[in-house]
C-alpha cells in the first residue's frame, strides 16, 4: 500500500520516491521497505554484517544503500544489535 510523507530533508531516506507530482512528498515503495524490513532482523542479530545487508538489498531492490546508511535506518529505529 502506498504511503506519502512530507519530505523534511534533501535526502531521500531508502523505501521512498519523490512525488513527481508533489516534490514536497515522498512517496513509499513497497519493494524496497519489504526487502528492508526482511533484513534487518538478520543484521541486528548479528547473523549478517551491515555490509552483507545493504550489499544484499542493494542487489533486491537495484536501489544502493551503504552499510552506513542500513546501520543509520537501525540507529533510528532503535533495532538492538547483540
Amino acid at each position: 500500500m502506498k504511503m506519502r510523507i512530507k519530505r523534511k530533508t534533501s535526502t531521500i531516506p531508502f523505501g521512498y520516491k519523490l512525488d513527481e507530482d508533489d516534490k514536497r512528498y515522498l512517496l513509499s515503495v513497497d519493494e524496497e521497505l519489504d526487502a528492508l524490513e526482511s533484513i534487518l532482523p538478520m543484521v541486528a542479530s548479528k547473523g549478517l554484517s551491515l555490509r552483507e545487508g545493504a550489499l544484499w538489498l542493494s542487489h533486491k531492490t537495484g536501489r544502493p544503500i551503504s552499510h552506513q546508511g542500513l546501520d543509520k535506518i537501525l540507529k533510528q529505529r532503535n533495532v538492538a544489535t547483540t
